[in-house]
């Protein structure tokens, strides 16, 4: 289970680097990670701030995870951070059930054909690989 640890904590870092990279140096193609209205307008944009934090975020999942093969910090309280990690990346494989999503409404736009193939996927995969080190890690 060490070994699922270290390749979400991978995937996660890998994640947060592209966040920190859009954070300084903007989004080149927004229409292709940003969600989209069905008039073709950005439904959010978070600007280089909300990406650094997002960025933050995933690496203090990644660490959680990281943690979790290394042992460097040993508290019962992690377990149930690292099990609604989970939960908030099943969750976002769901959507919003308007842009984002498996069941998203607006499937008109290149950020909506990435999403239903990449994005939801990862984040299901992500989410129930959680679960799966949570219950039999």
């Amino acid at each position: 289970m060490d070994v699922l640890a270290v390749i979400l904590s991978i995937v996660l870092i890998f994640l947060a680097a592209l966040h920190f990279y859009w954070s300084l140096f903007g989004i080149k193609d927004p229409e292709a990670v940003l969600p989209t209205k069905l008039e073709n307008t950005t439904a959010m944009s978070p600007g280089k701030f909300g990406a650094a934090l997002v960025g933050i975020i995933l690496l203090l999942f990644a660490f959680i995870f990281i943690n979790k093969a290394l042992l460097l910090i040993n508290h019962p309280l992690l377990g149930y951070i690292s099990f609604g990690i989970g939960v908030i990346f099943i969750l976002r494989a769901f959507g919003d059930f308007r842009y984002v999503g498996f069941f998203k409404t607006a499937k008109n736009s290149k950020f909506s054909a990435l999403d239903t193939r990449y994005y939801s996927p990862l984040c299901l995969l992500m989410g129930i690989l959680i679960l799966i080190l949570e219950v039999f890690g």
